[in-house]
């Protein structure tokens, strides 16, 4: 009997190896997130407050990640428009928008 289970044994342990070898060529091939991300609007517009306080830069030039789902980097004036739901949003509403909400921050 324990020659049989010798070779079942090996057997499983190679189909194990092969399995975990063919998982992390998979890793390697198309890195750790293969799947693209998108950033929900709340945090976009929180990431994107954080840089215009550190920065200071105007809202349309702060990267905070692919908000509307399109592949392309959004910034954070797209962001303040799609949290609060207002197209017409201008840099300096959202600026503003920022200083409220985070009125705690010193520049």
């Amino acid at each position: 009997m324990k020659g049989i289970n010798l070779p079942v044994n090996s057997v499983i342990i190679i189909t194990l190896a092969i399995l975990v070898l063919v998982f992390l060529g998979y890793m390697f091939i198309t890195g750790t997130n293969p799947l693209p991300q998108t950033v929900k609007p709340e945090n976009a517009f929180n990431i994107g407050c954080k840089k215009y306080f550190e920065t200071e830069n105007s809202p349309e030039n702060i990267p905070v990640g692919d908000i509307n789902n399109d592949g392309n980097q959004d910034n954070l004036l797209t962001a303040c428009r799609l949290y609060y739901s207002n197209e017409s949003m201008e840099a300096e509403g959202c600026e503003q928008r920022c200083r409220d909400r985070f009125p705690y921050v010193s520049r």
